[in-house]
């Protein structure tokens, strides 16, 4: 039988790990969450926090498997809204690269000249 796996929840997330306050009410926000059967069992779920202290952000991505429980954490500059906005966007194609590709490649100039003027 298997022990009983710590469920991620936001007090994971007490502390800003930049100037260490404690988080308060409402500077964590869970964007989404995903359970997957694939190679590794387990749910993900998609924090963003701001401290109110240094009001810096951190997306936070946190797993539950059977193996145990893990995090990673990345400064950002999106506020709450433009990540979960990012995170519920359709996934970008091979497609869309190439297209992207084949625009910048025959529209350079015109690229460059509307990111300058």
């Amino acid at each position: 039988m298997h022990a009983p796996q710590p469920q991620p929840t936001p007090h994971m997330l007490a502390h800003c790990p930049l100037c260490q306050a404690a988080y308060g009410d409402g500077s964590v926000r869970l964007l989404g969450e995903v359970t997957s059967t694939l190679a590794v069992p387990g749910t993900s779920r998609l924090f963003h926090l701001t401290c109110s202290q240094c009001s810096h952000a951190i997306l936070a991505v946190i797993l539950e498997s059977a193996h145990g429980v893990s995090s990673i954490g990345l400064v950002t500059d999106l506020e709450a809204q433009d990540a979960a906005r990012i995170h519920d966007a359709d996934p970008i194609s091979a497609d869309d690269v190439l297209r992207a590709h084949h625009e910048l490649g025959m529209k350079s100039k015109e690229w460059c000249l509307g990111l300058v003027g």
